[in-house]
């Protein structure tokens, strides 16, 4: 497992979310999703991939379904399959780290 420093990689940009893939395994994915002031990251529709996104530095929204929860640096959201899903930047810059299971990528039985 290779030793990742997210918050060194983070990259920002005026033009809208710089989602990034930092590392793929045989069943996860993580993504670093870097947002600035008012800036939304939403799923594509369909998606209902189970996601657990974990704040790393700023403040924001993450939307979840009908719910929309507030979070900062140190909180952890974990939304279920099926749910849509968005990220929202609050006043500042917002970073979060998304480990998402891949498709086809079940538990064992």
């Amino acid at each position: 497992m290779p030793l990742l420093k997210p918050l060194e990689l983070t990259r920002f940009s005026e033009r809208g979310p710089v989602p990034r893939p930092l590392h793929m395994g045989e069943g996860m994915v993580l993504m670093l999703l870097c947002l600035q002031k008012g800036q939304e990251l939403v799923a594509p529709e369909g998606d209902t991939t189970e996601t657990v996104f974990t704040v790393l530095d700023g403040e924001g929204f993450v939307r979840e379904g009908d719910q929309t929860h507030a979070v900062r640096a140190g909180d952890v959201v974990h939304v279920m399959p099926g749910s849509p899903k968005a990220l929202v930047a609050g006043e500042g810059t917002f970073t979060v780290l998304g480990t998402r299971r891949l498709k086809g990528a079940g538990r064992a039985a």
